[in-house]
């Protein structure tokens, strides 16, 4: 274009700026427009390409930068005085870095010199007050600004940011009323809106609330997807609620919907602490049909669930069938079996299986070490004790609270007083290296 008559105009050198910001090559596009801004070119930038680049150094997180190029730039070199974009754009990069005073400092600024503040700035600051927990703080800003600035009366992403941060901080009164209120100023609720009210109220308990929101998203003409059943029946598991949980898995199916992994893991872990062990085994023989794979959190499941009635040898079947689903167990199954075998006392198997973690691979940890301890303990085993507090050493795995009042009532009384002092003093050089108990 140099070498011929046509010249690149604003918009070329715009477009061409705009590319390399988007690209993440802001240096590239400030050499641009220093090209742009140099004598022979002929054209000089406006305040659309000055914001293109303020934009660019802020989303590659140069936002001092930008506050520096705004002034000597915009405003020295190019006569070019910052507008509602160039300080939206600003304020929304501290926010984002956790500084929201600055951008409060900005909206001073802003209203110094007569820049009008629209919808976007009001969202930017209360969505960096909700980001930094201040919930209170951006109603309060959303309720003098709403008043105060004529273009920011607040929108359905509005409602949306402050809905969702007051069901965060389990303030459930306040986020109902935000609702009913968006409602009220005409601000249709989208699916996420609904979602995130529903998985709010299922959280804190209230499920006829969240199944009167879940009437509301249908009569709006939304349906719900997999995750928002799957909150859903967890909710209604956690309240020992099956009945209900079942219902919905059944009104999943009918709406089309194919239950995941979660969905059945769900399900499972509810009807094992309600110790109905028939509907576990149709359940699981369900899952298996619909072509859902167990997870190790399956097998974690029931493993925990047969043993915690008693089942130990169920426990054990369904932790040798892992091998055939090709599902290697985790610490935490094997966590799960070494506990309650020692709580049966069956300490040799539980021996075992701790052996069988070394040879395949899986990290013993602390809980581990403890489980082993209280059934030798209970068996009086010192000598595989001392073994087992060696191995820990070498492992740098660190005692906890729980070790020490285990060791504590036990060494005293079998004569092992000094063992458990050198336990003690290497438990203290641990922690003084730093080291999380």
């Amino acid at each position: 274009m140099r070498t011929t008559p046509v010249r690149p105009d604003v918009v070329t050198y715009s477009i061409l700026i705009n590319g390399l910001c988007r690209a993440g090559r802001v240096g590239d596009a400030l050499r641009v427009l220093d090209g742009m801004s140099g004598p022979d070119s002929g054209v000089r930038p406006d305040v659309v390409t000055l914001n293109t680049v303020v934009d660019g150094l802020c989303k590659s997180g140069r936002v001092e930068e930008a506050v520096v190029f705004v002034e000597q730039r915009m405003r020295s070199m190019h006569g070019c005085p910052p507008n509602t974009a160039t300080y939206n754009c600003l304020a929304d990069a501290f926010c984002r870095a956790g500084h929201v005073g600055m951008a409060f400092e900005l909206v001073g600024r802003m209203e110094s010199e007569g820049v009008t503040q629209n919808i976007i700035t009001l969202n930017t600051i209360v969505g960096g007050l909700c980001r930094v927990g201040r919930t209170g703080a951006a109603l309060e800003f959303f309720r003098e600004k709403r008043i105060m600035w004529p273009k920011a009366k607040g929108n359905a992403v509005t409602y949306s940011t402050l809905v969702g941060a007051f069901l965060h901080s389990n303030n459930i009164g306040v986020a109902t009323e935000l609702f009913h209120e968006m409602m009220n100023e005409g601000h249709s609720p989208d699916s996420i809106m609904y979602f995130t009210m529903i998985s709010g109220l299922t959280q804190a308990g209230r499920l006829e609330d969240a199944c009167f929101m879940v009437s509301s998203m249908k009569k709006a003409g939304f349906k719900l997807d997999t995750k928002a059943y799957n909150i859903l029946i967890a909710g209604f598991c956690r309240k020992k609620r099956l009945h209900k949980a079942y219902e919905l898995l059944q009104e999943m199916k009918e709406a089309g919907l194919r239950p995941d992994v979660y969905t059945y893991n769900t399900l499972l872990s509810g009807s094992c602490k309600a110790g109905d062990f028939t509907a576990v085994d149709e359940l699981l023989g369900k899952m298996i049909d619909d072509g859902c794979q167990p997870s190790v959190v399956t097998f974690g499941t029931l493993v925990h669930g047969y043993c915690k009635v008693g089942k130990i040898d169920e426990a054990l079947k369904i932790f040798r069938s892992m091998d055939e689903s090709s599902i290697h167990p985790n610490t935490v199954i094997y966590n799960t079996l070494i506990d309650f075998l020692c709580k049966s006392g069956d300490t040799d198997l539980a021996i075992q299986l701790f052996d069988e973690m070394k040879e395949k691979h899986v990290p013993a940890n602390v809980t581990t070490f403890n489980a082993l301890l209280k059934g030798l303990r209970y068996k009086n085993m010192p000598k595989m004790a001392f073994k087992l507090m060696d191995q820990m050493r070498e492992e740098s795995c660190s005692p906890d609270y729980v070790t020490v009042d285990i060791l504590m009532e036990w060494f005293p009384v079998i004569g092992e007083t000094e063992r458990l002092k050198d336990f003690m003093q290497q438990r203290e050089h641990t922690a003084s290296k730093g080291i999380v108990m």
